[in-house]
């Protein structure tokens, strides 16, 4: 009997260990391993951002335009109709039930975005150096895109599987005395100085609102305190 319970123990360990270290192992690869290139280093989740937009980057305005509409047209539907099913549901009442201001300048932006996309209407709106600024193949949203699509699904290999708290709990006494940050914030720090920056910025906003981070950047007690 106190074999088993011992034998199933180990399992139990054994597993445990697997189940951090190589979801952790593939998000560090991911998010932190640099690959020179001709431009200098990048990471792996940068080369598949750049894969991506060689790939689809001509219809990526047109993706995004569809998804400012959606969020227009969801945006009122909430305000006005009020259906349950966007006012229970969490996720889809954060996104759609915003006040009368956010749906005003949705609603411009909405506008804006058909008249980049399709340069309708006068120059001012769509032209490079505003609207085709962040609405064209070359543009801000095309690369923003195409870097949280890939950070969005593989973020999760750095967030949930203990990595991060290995660390806060290993580099809080470095990270704390020389930048007033917790030890968390140094997976924020690499992945923002060897990759892209707009990874870090993902990346902290997320542990931010799942309460990691306070305003001051200083939590104060506890699991968070790492």
């Amino acid at each position: 009997m106190d074999n088993g319970q011992s034998n199933a123990k180990v399992k139990a360990s054994t597993g445990n260990v697997l189940l951090f270290l190589l979801p952790s192992l593939l998000g560090i690869f991911l998010f932190m391993t640099p690959i020179p290139q001709e431009e200098g280093l990048t990471i792996p989740i940068a080369l598949l951002s750049d894969y991506l937009q060689s790939y689809i980057g001509e219809f990526i305005p047109a993706i995004m335009t569809g998804l400012i509409i959606v969020t227009v047209l969801g945006s009122f539907i909430a305000k006005i109709f009020k259906p349950a099913f966007i006012i229970n549901n969490a996720f889809l009442n954060n996104l759609f039930a915003v006040n009368l201001l956010w749906l005003i300048i949705r609603l411009f932006g909405g506008i804006f975005a058909v008249m980049t996309l399709f340069k309708i209407g006068p120059e001012m709106v769509w032209g490079s150096a505003t609207g085709g600024t962040l609405l064209s193949v070359d543009g801000l949203l095309t690369i923003l895109f195409s870097v949280f699509l890939f950070a969005g699904l593989f973020l999760p290999l750095l967030l949930n599987f203990g990595l991060l708290e290995l660390l806060g709990a290993l580099l809080t006494k470095v990270m704390r005395p020389l930048f007033g940050l917790p030890g968390r914030s140094s997976i924020d720090a690499l992945a923002s100085w060897l990759g892209d920056g707009t990874i870090g910025v993902l990346l902290t906003n997320k542990q931010y609102e799942e309460g990691y981070y306070t305003k001051k950047k200083l939590p104060s007690s506890g699991r968070r305190s790492r």
